[in-house]
């Protein structure tokens, strides 16, 4: 991945700044290429390699948990190596209220350099919170684990319609599916579902987060925690330094990034040439030793599982009035899903 690359997948952001809670599915390759000297085919040509060598596959929608009244936590659970993790991740399948997991290497448990499985689960009363950690203390191999520690989502701005609770159920089952193809699976008019859609999306009902593999580029994406901010610009020279080729992150302002005591002030994030684990957690003890550093941690690195039949039935919930579920209009289990597209829907005007 180069300099290119990066400001492409940048672009497909709002304003062309990272947020972890997805990026903008609207936004065409025509705007892209405005924004990173390259024309139109360019963007396409660079879009379609992302998809044939396995980085880019696409968008997964995720429900914002505030249209529900709820949150989310995030858990992480030491584990022995990438191995331990990845099997994990097979048996968070069955834990009621997970979202996703991800392996990772570096915990915010004990400050070390380990590898651990973070969880992000839901808090939707306390008590069901407790018995999902108790059944997470069960599964933790070396019963150690960290958190919970709250992620904050934007929280959605606008009260739900039963039609937006129609969209909201083919576009999680049909992340990638055209704006036209949404539409007829809704029996509703292109303008309406696009005019409905941009509302979704610029009230932060929904996330659309896109599903990229950086091993496939061989890179990783690390965060760096930095003792004060004066530290950060020695910090951000020598990592320069040690890789000419690396690509820094930019995160949205205010923005507390995946873990917990994430400050813009003091933390940057720095993607560098990495091709297996064993290689990050080399890379990852080096930097650690720099004069400055409080810690470095992969913020994207090792397998992902999204976990969605929680959020699912309680779509479901709400497509259960006569207004909400016209006969039809949701596609039920057995239908095809459609492709990933290289690239998103085409943004249009909502009015």
């Amino acid at each position: 991945m180069d300099d290119r690359d990066l400001d492409i997948l940048r672009w497909m952001y709002p304003d062309g700044v990272f947020s972890f809670w997805g990026a903008d599915p609207r936004i065409t390759p025509t705007e892209i290429s405005s924004h990173v000297g390259l024309d139109r085919t360019a963007v396409w040509d660079r879009l379609r390699r992302w998809k044939r060598e396995g980085f880019w596959n696409g968008f997964e929608v995720t429900l914002n948990l505030t249209t529900l009244g709820m949150e989310e936590v995030r858990v992480e659970i030491q584990v022995a190596d990438s191995a331990e993790g990845s099997a994990l991740l097979g048996e968070l399948e069955h834990v009621d209220g997970a979202l996703w997991a991800r392996v990772c290497f570096g915990d915010t448990i004990t400050q070390r350099n380990v590898e651990v499985v973070v969880v992000v689960l839901v808090d939707d009363d306390p008590a069901h919170l407790e018995r999902r950690l108790r059944g997470l203390r069960q599964l933790a191999p070396t019963g150690v684990i960290g958190g919970p520690f709250r992620d904050d989502a934007p929280p959605c701005t606008r009260d739900l319609t039963p039609l937006d609770w129609r969209i909201i159920a083919v576009i999680v089952a049909h992340p990638n599916a055209s704006p036209s193809r949404v539409a007829r699976l809704l029996g509703v008019t292109r303008k309406t579902l696009v005019r409905h859609h941009s509302a979704l999306i610029d009230n932060h009902a929904v996330f659309y987060i896109p599903k990229v593999d950086w091993t496939r580029l061989g890179c990783v994406a690390l965060g760096f925690f930095c003792d004060d901010s004066e530290a950060v610009d020695w910090v951000k020279r020598a990592v320069k330094a040690r890789f000419p080729h690396a690509i820094p992150w930019t995160l949205r302002p205010r923005s507390e990034g995946l873990n917990a005591g994430w400050d813009n002030s003091t933390c940057f994030v720095e993607i560098v040439p990495a091709h297996s684990p064993h290689e990050v957690q080399t890379i990852v003890r080096d930097l650690s030793m720099i004069a400055g550093v409080s810690k470095v941690r992969p913020e994207y690195w090792g397998p992902e599982r999204r976990f969605s039949r929680w959020v699912s039935e309680r779509i479901a919930e709400h497509l259960t009035t006569p207004a909400a579920a016209a006969p039809g209009s949701i596609p039920r289990s057995g239908g095809r899903k459609s492709g990933g597209h290289a690239t998103p829907p085409r943004r249009r005007n909502s009015s």
